[in-house]
């Protein structure tokens, strides 16, 4: 679309458009070759973008039990029992599924990217309070966020992908990305000896 110029040479990169009526959403949309689609971004920049939601999608499932090699140390450190930091993965995993019936919507108001660095954020940040949870109440609650927020990557990678792929070339997308990363715990990189 021409920004109404007189020759069009200087085109929009996105059109936002409000309607009138209740409903005040606005839609993004862009002309056929503009560089801030990302479906024609270079097809390094989707790869990296690609990975990156893939190691976000792997890191949140990966802390839900990464810990579990230490929970009798952990009982011991809190004076309580090993049923009661198994807990807290299980505060973990309950809220990495509730955190995308929640964060999905929220990124088609506020958009990915922002949701991304907020979310992705605050998961890294609240590993330190759960670290140095002084009991496992704490512990419970903080891991229980973390599974919360660590969710986005899984919330919206899919909507991601499809942001930045056409349709015909989605099909070798989805199934490398987040597959080959599932494979990571094979490899024997993340095993404990004992």
């Amino acid at each position: 679309m021409s920004d109404g110029t007189a020759n069009g040479a200087h085109e929009r990169s996105a059109l936002l458009s409000f309607t009138e009526d209740d409903d005040s959403r606005k839609i993004v949309d862009f002309t056929d070759w503009d560089e801030e689609d990302p479906r024609n971004w270079p097809k390094s920049r989707k790869l990296i973008n690609v990975g990156i939601i893939a190691l976000m999608a792997v890191l949140s499932p990966l802390a839900s039990s990464m810990f579990t090699p230490g929970i009798a140390q952990i009982a011991q450190d809190l004076n309580t029992s090993g049923e009661m930091v198994i807990g807290a993965t299980t505060g973990f995993v309950v809220f990495l599924g509730i955190g995308p019936l929640i964060l999905a919507p929220l990124s088609e108001t506020f958009g990915r990217r922002k949701l991304y660095l907020i979310c992705f954020s605050i998961f890294a940040l609240l590993q330190i309070p759960t670290a140095l949870s002084p009991n496992v109440a704490t512990l419970i609650a903080v891991r229980a966020l973390s599974g919360f927020f660590g969710s986005v990557g899984i919330a919206n990678g899919g909507g991601t992908i499809s942001d930045m792929f056409h349709p015909s070339e989605r099909a070798y997308v989805f199934p490398p990305a987040p597959l080959s990363f599932l494979q990571i715990r094979n490899l024997g990189i993340f095993r404990t000896v004992g």
